[in-house]
């Protein structure tokens, strides 16, 4: 496509973000100096997600915790599905302290994952919405994780990275 700054946007972005951007692909190794993509960008950009969640998937690979960073790049994808509503924030605050981690905010999301799929494995359908209830976990959101996390995993197992086997965990919850 040649040059960012030469291509005839009918609305040109703003300076600022498009130097940010660029800033963004330096920093996580998707390009090198003089703005060419790297090895890396390559691999990046094959992901459906935002860079810096297809970077934690690579970082995940090369890590050997594929599995925990395909959770953590779906969770992260999407709108929080903890619940905090105003009438019952003491409440939500309780139940979602299960998962609570002082360490990290991804092991918080970890825990409700795990949390979930213990939980899951022997409720019906009908168990499992009163467990999003009781939880403050939104369902429509917990299921969109579900699907973009199998999406993710798929995409993973096709590319033949090594602990991405593709199971079916999460089919009883459709």
């Amino acid at each position: 496509l040649g040059a960012l700054t030469d291509f005839p946007f009918i609305d040109a972005p703003d300076e600022r973000l498009v130097r940010d951007g660029y800033q963004l692909l330096h920093e996580l190794g998707a390009i090198a100096d003089g703005e060419r993509i790297t090895e890396l960008g390559r691999r990046l950009a094959r992901w459906p997600l935002d860079v810096r969640l297809a970077r934690l998937v690579l970082a995940g690979v090369e890590w050997g915790c594929l599995a925990d960073a395909l959770v953590l790049a779906a969770g992260l994808s999407i709108q929080d599905p903890r619940e905090r509503p105003l009438e019952a924030r003491a409440a939500a605050d309780e139940a979602h302290a299960r998962w609570a981690d002082d360490r990290s905010d991804f092991l918080a999301y970890l825990a409700l994952w795990q949390d979930w799929q213990e939980a899951s494995r022997s409720l019906t359908r009908g168990q499992r919405r009163t467990w999003c209830r009781e939880h403050f976990v939104s369902e429509p959101r917990l299921r969109e994780w579900i699907n973009l996390h199998r999406q993710l995993r798929e995409f993973a197992s096709e590319a033949k990275f090594e602990d991405a086997k593709v199971v079916d965990d999460e089919a009883r919850y459709e």
